[in-house]
């Protein structure tokens, strides 16, 4: 009896949550044309194309324009990336706080806190764009590490066999 019951509410709940899960159209396209099978206007549906579109954006894309759409006041206030994590290292959350501000999402694992920024907050030089993500590490109430994830365009920084190999292919084609 009582595991019917229990499998009757795993049912349910299954079947709520699919039903109650949003669909959410990724190709522009796709939107129109079944709008306009739908409604059969063009003005109606260009409309509905126009007010969906914001919503048609995944998160990246949203990032990259408030990267892009920064104020230049925004833009000095950035921290260097190696100065910042060269700073708080070993401090405790109010010092990170004062310094840094809130976190966009606090996540907590065992005996460490994760405090990840996805705002733009840092940067590897002034020529170069805000860091994607920056994710500082707790442990005791101390910073222990921080780990933060470059945008594309930022140049790789320190030693690695990619960079070697860019360096010798470089002289090669330099060579006549």
């Amino acid at each position: 009896m009582f595991r019917s019951g229990l499998r009757m509410f795993g049912l349910s709940f299954w079947l709520q949550s699919c039903l109650s899960a949003p669909t959410q159209i990724s190709n522009r396209e796709a939107l129109y044309q079944n709008c306009m099978e739908t409604f059969q206007e063009e003005m109606k549906c260009k409309d509905l194309l126009k007010k969906s579109e914001e919503n048609l954006k995944t998160e990246e894309e949203k990032k990259r324009e408030k990267r892009i759409n920064l104020s230049q006041e925004d833009k000095n206030s950035l921290k260097i990336r190696d100065e910042m994590k060269d700073l708080i290292i070993s401090r405790n959350k109010l010092f990170v706080i004062s310094y840094i501000g809130e976190p966009d999402k606090k996540e907590t694992s065992a005996d460490r806190d994760y405090w990840i920024y996805s705002r733009p907050i840092s940067r590897y030089s002034t020529e170069h764009d805000p860091d994607d993500e920056v994710t500082v590490i707790f442990r005791r109430g101390q910073v222990e590490r921080i780990t933060v994830i470059k945008p594309s365009t930022t140049p790789d920084e320190g030693f690695s066999l990619r960079n070697l190999i860019k360096a010798r292919e470089e002289r090669k084609s330099n060579k006549p």
